[in-house]
């Protein structure tokens, strides 16, 4: 597993070239132990953070329907957050990528191909991501690197599509969420 974590991070063309017969489940077997880990360090940090900062106490001051600690809760909540959101951004971003795969021309047309892309693609994500600083873009400008290597080895697509495809589908949905963003921002913010 951790070899293949490094290839991944460091060497993702021939990493992809490996992996261009796995199945869905061995995918599933190498993201899912990422997940599960970034999911645990990032509410771990959370709680961390909580205590030193002392909004734990503050939380602890909300009324609470039941007799746990507000901490706890909040860790269990970050938790299931990352875990859940992490899986359902893979399945998304996997569909969404293999529209824009078969819109330019990808010869192999399987969504699997797409899976396998966004799931080992994100490595970078998963083991970088709990990270301060530098790290927020770095990420994922890494992972967007490494979803150019997927897409060219595992659709076998030429690296100037596959760049295009990547960008745009990275791009419109981070455009529809700014104009989003903008529509709703009158709403939040009452003279």
């Amino acid at each position: 597993m951790l070899e293949r974590v490094r290839k991944f991070l460091f060497h993702p063309v021939k990493a992809f070239s490996e992996v261009k017969e796995d199945t869905l489940s061995d995918a599933f077997k190498y993201f899912m132990p990422l997940l599960f880990i970034l999911a645990v360090i990032l509410a771990v940090l959370l709680f961390a953070v909580m205590n030193v900062t002392g909004m734990s106490q503050i939380i602890s001051m909300l009324p609470m329907p039941f007799t746990v600690d507000p901490a706890i809760v909040v860790l269990g909540g970050v938790f299931l957050c990352v875990l859940l959101g992490g899986f359902l951004l893979i399945l998304y971003g996997s569909v969404w990528l293999h529209i824009w795969v078969l819109i330019f021309g990808g010869r192999d047309k399987r969504l699997k191909q797409s899976f396998k892309v966004v799931a080992y693609g994100s490595t970078p994500v998963y083991v970088l991501g709990w990270l301060p600083g530098p790290n927020i873009l770095m990420a994922p400008v890494w992972t967007i690197i490494a979803w150019i290597s997927g897409v060219m080895q595992l659709h076998e697509i030429t690296s100037g599509r596959a760049i295009f495809i990547v960008i745009v589908s990275v791009i419109v949905p981070l455009i529809a969420l700014g104009v989003m963003a903008c529509s709703l921002m009158p709403l939040l913010v009452k003279p």
